[in-house]
């Protein structure tokens, strides 16, 4: 069989099997998600679009969207690309079944016709994604930009699509061309600083910006933003010519770790999720801790191993917190001049910062055998670690104050920044401690099996709570910045010290759930086990066996004591005329055994005749 007809039995049995999939699903249940998924989409587009309730921008204001704009899309576009270029150096984008690595890219098939087609499935699913986000984007500018709303959603959905294809593109060409580590860092990282200085002024305008002078079409048209999809067209093509040269090893060691992280995605477990990411990323600690060791015994060891471990951090590690840093910054500068909905943007990517600065105590719930061992209640341990997370992230939430209060543009007065960013940096440790200390929901829970209502909420509860305690860390600037417009009495530094002040005994809350948090689940399945009609009914009857054991044991010690047997009479007189037990009637004398014959009242012979005599 030839190559050609080796690929196409190959495509024909993977067209057989798309289409045993889809005709296993009845088209009336396809329509119900279909319909189901677009109506909560719609839903959720309105409520977020129309909670966006400020004004429109001011004229300053609508010329710094021109003039910086292109340069913001920008950088998200080279962080598009910078992150496709790791991906790929690493076997991505690609998670393929294990079958298909281990015998469809063994086969003697052209492995880009193996590849090709779930590089185009994917990159479908992105595509719509990208268009997606691309046009609810759009749809919330339009509550504060001048513009059409239907060119706001084609353009935003254009833009998003652009983004998704320049970086799987790039994920592509960097896997088929098998380039090294650290020559899609460096590429990367160039490129992503050239976009961050375009942005400050003091480097020349990047090639993304280019790019990112689409987003801002209904403001103001620049032809050169009809190059972005047209790159992000020839990106695409590019990495699906060079796609046949990804690596074996790459993809089965990336498709067992996306495996898992799927299964621990689907579990809730966000401690396993962060883990296998970091595997996948290959992100790994540093031999030589960026601070000497202290050699002397350190009085408080619990603060000296989370000391240690921030010194051990990765240079990919602390680069990915500078990034949410900047992020959180920049949208801190957004909610001050008006867009409210930025908080969700700020508190998210300081939360993802916070989870990395909570490692050493996620390191120390990933051995709860060992602090079972501990002299100490574990409860102490993890509260212990807490101060070094706390200074972490706040020393992130300090960063991205300094961003928003950087002097450029018109940006947050440095007062209410400073305090937000400590604010926000605690809301966000909070936050991550809540999601590393709560770890994967129990396996077994009675409450959410009888009212299955129940277990709906607390899924909400679980994944929401923690990113909502970090967007809390952003209302001292909206505090302040109400005081500003005039709306409150205080002064802004004094209205957002108040806010960060009943921010902060929820942070006392929340080290006091981390310390009792083994007592509070112990009373609660106590509790709940006492409610339970069942387990009352089995403790009711074992206490009536034990009272009725209890009673025997009274009445025979007292016959003993009387000297009388169970019918009331004498044990010495009853002696002599008792008859003999069941058991000794039962029991017959044996006869014994014959030689060269079975014991019993077997006379069967062994062996030979000759030998029993």
């Amino acid at each position: 069989m030839t190559v050609e007809q080796s690929a196409a039995v190959l495509a024909d049995l993977r067209r057989a099997r798309r289409k045993q999939r889809v005709a296993a699903i009845h088209w009336v249940d396809a329509l119900y998600q279909v319909y189901v998924t677009g109506i909560v989409s719609v839903v959720i587009i309105v409520l977020v679009s129309g909670w966006v309730g400020d004004g429109d921008v001011s004229a300053g204001a609508l010329a710094d969207v021109r003039d910086h704009g292109p340069a913001v899309m920008g950088l998200l576009v080279a962080l598009a690309i910078f992150s496709g270029l790791r991906a790929g150096s690493r076997g991505g984008p690609l998670a393929l079944e294990k079958p298909d690595v281990r015998h469809v890219l063994l086969s003697p098939v052209d492995r880009g016709v193996a590849l090709r087609g779930p590089a185009w499935r994917q990159l479908r699913f992105l595509t719509a994604v990208g268009a997606a986000v691309g046009a609810v984007a759009g749809q919330l500018a339009l509550r504060r930009l001048p513009g059409n709303p239907l060119e706001w959603l084609l353009v935003g959905a254009a833009f998003g699509v652009t983004v998704v294809g320049l970086g799987f593109g790039c994920a592509l060409l960097a896997s088929g061309l098998k380039l090294p580590g650290w020559a899609a860092s460096l590429v990367g990282g160039l490129l992503l600083a050239w976009a961050a200085g375009d942005i400050v002024g003091s480097l020349p305008a990047s090639p993304t910006s280019f790019v990112g002078a689409l987003a801002i079409w209904p403001v103001h048209v620049d032809p050169l933003g009809a190059a972005g999809p047209v790159l992000a067209g020839v990106a695409v093509l590019v990495g699906m010519r060079f796609v046949d040269g990804t690596s074996l090893e790459a993809a089965e060691r990336r498709t067992a770790l996306v495996g898992q992280m799927r299964f621990a995605v689907t579990l809730q477990d966000l401690r396993t999720v962060l883990v296998l990411r970091r595997q996948l990323a290959q992100e790994k600690p540093r031999s030589r801790p960026w601070i000497p060791a202290i050699r002397r015994h350190p009085h408080w060891p619990v603060l000296h191993r989370g000391v240690r471990s921030v010194a051990r951090w990765p240079i990919s590690r602390i680069v990915r917190v500078v990034l949410m840093a900047v992020i959180a910054g920049l949208s801190l500068r957004g909610v001050w001049h008006g867009t409210t909905p930025l908080v969700i943007l700020a508190g998210i990517a300081m939360w993802v910062a916070a989870l990395d600065a909570a490692e050493p105590l996620g390191q120390e719930i990933d051995h709860p055998g060992r602090t079972d061992q501990f002299p100490i209640e574990r409860g102490v341990v993890f509260v212990r670690h807490l101060p070094i997370t706390l200074l972490v992230s706040i020393a992130t939430g300090l960063l991205a104050a300094a961003v928003a209060a950087a002097p450029f543009g018109d940006g947050v007065g440095w007062g209410p920044a400073l305090v937000t960013g400590v604010a926000l940096g605690m809301l966000a440790a909070c936050g991550a401690v809540v999601s590393v200390v709560q770890g994967a929901p129990d396996p077994v829970d009675t409450l959410s099996m009888v009212t299955p209502e129940i277990a709906g909420t607390r899924t909400v509860y679980r994944t929401a709570f923690p990113p909502a305690l970090a967007v809390a860390g952003t209302l001292p600037l909206i505090a302040a910045r109400a005081s500003v417009r005039g709306i409150q009495d205080p002064p802004p530094v004094p209205a957002a010290v108040n806010v960060t002040m009943v921010l902060t005994g929820v942070a006392v809350l929340v080290g006091g759930w981390v310390r009792f948090r083994d007592d509070i689940h112990g009373f609660m399945a106590e509790a709940a086990e006492n409610m339970s009609p069942t387990k009352a009914a089995e403790r009711m009857a074992e206490e009536r066996r034990g009272e009725e054991e209890r009673e025997a044991d009274v009445l025979a010690e007292s016959r003993r004591i009387a000297g009388l047997d169970d019918d009331g009479e004498d044990q010495g007189a009853g002696a002599a005329k008792r008859p003999p037990s069941r058991q000794a009637r039962a029991k017959k004398p044996t006869a014994p055994s014959t030689p060269g014959v079975r014991g019993g009242t077997s006379a069967k012979p062994i062996g030979r005749r000759r030998d029993q005599k």
